[in-house]
């Protein structure tokens, strides 16, 4: 005879195990994910000289003349600068193209910069067969005092370098050609600006390409473009090998204290394409910024967007076409996703019904009430700031505690990763303990839905203020709402099935969200932990009934279990 509570035991047993293999399936599917939204982040392999044939693009070949001008700092007015520039005349002639140097004495009051010494920039052009407008690729060659420069701008530099030697191997382009690479940028733009104001050949421009350097390392990111980028975009994706672009950066990018030479050929008029390698802050601006530092692998990145957009847009009609401007981002790898930004605001709307209409059907079907839905919004809005503020005080604390250190801990990414992968623990925990709380008090479909009313807050505000960053919170709005709706058609007792389709509908959370935090955390640091943390929040209360619904249901289960004695 086995007794009843032998039996129970026995189905206790057998729950568990399944609990924990799909425990098990649920993070490892959520950690896939995971890992293929950051494979964009790859940069592509290193083609050798000996390797490459002579039209591609060799970093190893861009690395030799790095090597060679990325010394010792040289900044404007230094002996080593005028070494760099003449060394940089050298190689350009050896390559088949007649370099010359723009000097300007002095730079104009109107600029709002005063500068005594001379503005030497270097430019070259090679003629294209039946040009319609120039294209122009860009760099600057000096660096701040106490860096030899070699990723700003010397990755930058070294890769026109080899680009003009690959675009001389085959027949001309349609299109003009120009080099420019300036002088004076970390003075104050100075070179772009004396060529857009004294250079005759700046009026002849159809199209930028600038390159520049936040850091040493990572892939090179297109971060700006101009206002009507629709044609321009289009045609980036089809050009670029192993495009990575976001057109979120430039939200981010304008709160920045940076500037680049592109800001003045944006003002000038021209249209193009602003690309930085923005990972390795540890090194910008500082002597870390050396040869030996520099990822050769971002080099390659930064050659082949180069050579690549080059031979796409040197062969095309550049008469200017009145545009309108792209949403554009990345997704399994170099997947470039983009739609017209005239399609925002319809997609607000549509946003705005499926919500309400989702409501509706909830309301029928007895599984969503407003009252408990409001509730299921507070929790999402005090989780939303609490963890703006707890990331805030964090900083705040670290700054004290470390103070000497506090950079070190900001810039570099071996140090900077352990403390934000501590705060993001605590702020889970946070957000598990309040779940917690608040799952006695109403049903997980209306805590669902009410973390999707603040998530369509935020698309409004986006779509209507940052149009740049609507997608950030458009499609995992609209991919939850479907799985929701789903899962409210279904019985409660059906586990697997309501977490396999919620896992499934979480999937373009993660593709989309993980990137965007990943490059808010390079590119505004540990300093902005607040709203690094307010981004995770919104991740996790979305995940949360992922992650607690086994749980929830084993619970449930066990407590129903019918056994008999035999």
């Amino acid at each position: 005879m086995e007794t009843k509570s032998n039996v129970t035991q026995l189905n206790k047993k057998k729950l568990s195990v399944r609990h924990i293999i799909f425990s098990v399936f649920i993070i490892f599917i959520l950690l896939l994910v995971i890992w293929i939204s950051l494979l964009q982040f790859q940069t592509p392999k290193v083609i050798t000289v000996e390797s490459t044939e002579t039209d591609q693009f060799s970093a190893e070949r861009a690395m030799s003349y790095l090597k060679k001008f990325a010394v010792k700092p040289h900044p404007l007015g230094s002996k080593e600068h005028d070494r760099v520039r003449d060394y940089l005349m050298k190689i350009l002639r050896d390559l088949g193209t007649s370099p010359e140097i723009q000097s300007v004495d002095g730079i104009s009051q109107k600029w709002g910069i005063e500068y005594e010494g001379k503005i030497e920039n270097i430019v070259a052009r090679i003629p294209g067969k039946d040009s319609t407008k120039a294209i122009m690729i860009s760099s600057h060659y000096d660096s701040v005092e106490n860096s030899p420069g070699a990723s700003d701008a010397g990755s930058g530099v070294s890769a026109i370098l080899e680009t003009v030697r690959v675009i001389t191997q085959f027949s001309p382009l349609k299109n003009d050609l120009i080099i420019l690479i300036t002088d004076g940028e970390e003075d104050g733009l100075l070179g772009a600006r004396a060529f857009v104001e004294l250079h005759p050949w700046a009026k002849e421009v159809g199209l930028v390409f600038n390159f520049d350097a936040r850091g040493n390392t990572g892939p090179s990111i297109l971060f700006e473009t101009n206002e009507g980028n629709e044609r321009l975009i289009t045609e980036f994706k089809k050009a670029a090998p192993n495009p990575v672009a976001h057109s979120f950066l430039y939200d981010i990018y304008k709160i920045l204290p940076n500037d680049t030479d592109f800001t003045i050929f944006k003002s000038a008029g021209m249209y193009g394409l602003n690309f930085g390698l923005v990972q390795g802050l540890y090194s910008y601006h500082t002597p870390e910024d050396k040869v030996e530092n520099m990822d050769i692998n971002s080099l390659q990145h930064n050659g082949e967007n180069m050579v690549h957009l080059v031979q796409h847009f040197g062969n095309m009609n550049l008469v200017a076409k009145k545009d309108g401007n792209k949403i554009f981002f990345n997704v399994f790898g170099e997947k470039m996703i983009l739609y017209s930004e005239k399609l925002v605001i319809p997609f607000m709307i549509v946003a705005i019904l499926i919500f309400l209409l989702s409501f509706i059907h909830g309301y029928k079907l007895k599984k969503l009430s407003f009252g408990n839905t409001s509730k299921g919004f507070i929790v999402f809005a005090i989780t939303f700031f609490l963890a703006f503020y707890f990331g805030k005080a964090l900083w705040f604390l670290i700054r004290v505690i470390f103070h000497d250190y506090s950079w070190t801990i900001e810039a570099n990414p071996s140090i900077s990763i352990q403390f934000f992968a501590c705060f993001i623990l605590f702020l889970l925990m946070f957000i598990g303990v309040l779940y917690h709380l608040a799952s006695k008090k109403m049903k997980e479909h209306n805590f669902t839905m009410g973390v999707h009313f603040g998530w369509l807050i935020l698309v409004i505000i986006t779509s209507t203020l940052y149009k740049g960053s609507s997608y950030i919170f458009l499609w995992p709005f609209l991919f939850g709402l479907i799985g929701l709706n789903i899962q409210m058609r279904m019985k409660n007792e059906k586990v697997f099935k309501n977490l396999t389709i919620q896992i499934i509908f979480a999937i373009p959370l993660l593709l989309i969200m993980v990137p965007v935090i990943y490059l808010v955390y390079i590119l505004l640091t540990l300093e902005k932990s607040g709203i690094l943390l307010a981004l995770i929040s919104l991740v996790g209360t979305y995940l949360l009934p992922i992650l607690n619904w086994v749980n929830l249901q084993f619970a449930f289960r066990e407590k129903t279990v019918e056994t008999r004695g035999i």
